[in-house]
């Protein structure tokens, strides 16, 4: 699988509820994984690689060690403490890192792979990281939640992307 980069549409749609978790589910998911450990990331949201399902799959460990995957599936955020402005990246936007605002703690209920239900209480980067995969699920990216002085940041960032495209076309 690939990962959508900016501006493709389909990182603006509003996710939609898996209604049942059948086979489908069940190899999209794994290629989420696989797509997520191999581009390093903490988390990549169905979106991203063209799905329309409500589903994310985080990375809970980071480093040498072995990967140890989380899905989530039709999320829903129940609590959220605190504010923390910590710079953030994302698969879709390859090498821009924004200062962004998230919640310190966050408590999300969702369904596994296997249809149980669970709540986790996450903290730091991993409550950073739902919130983040969450608002990928809504459409919402990280560069709207840019402060003015980022704003610029963006810009450049996007001009030089554009410039890397109208290059690679004319090769």
């Amino acid at each position: 699988m690939s990962v959508l980069k900016y501006p493709a549409p389909g990182l603006r749609k509003k996710s939609v509820p898996v209604e049942k978790i059948g086979e489908d589910v069940f190899k999209l998911v794994e290629s989420m994984v696989e797509t997520m450990i191999v581009e390093d990331g903490i988390g990549l949201a169905a979106n991203q690689v063209g799905s329309e399902y409500q589903i994310f799959v985080m990375n809970t460990t980071r480093g040498d060690e072995a990967p140890q995957p989380l899905v989530f599936i039709n999320p829903v955020v129940l609590q959220q403490e605190g504010e923390i402005i910590d710079e953030e990246g994302c698969l879709s936007f390859p090498d821009l890192y924004l200062k962004i605002p998230r919640p310190e703690s966050v408590q999300v209920h969702a369904k596994s792979l296997y249809n149980e239900d669970f709540v986790l209480e996450l903290t730091g980067l991993l409550a950073r990281a739902v919130m983040h995969e969450m608002d990928h699920l809504n459409g919402v990216l990280i560069i709207d939640h840019a402060s003015a002085v980022e704003k610029e940041k963006i810009e450049k960032y996007l001009e030089e992307s554009k410039k890397g495209m109208e290059v690679n076309r004319s090769i």
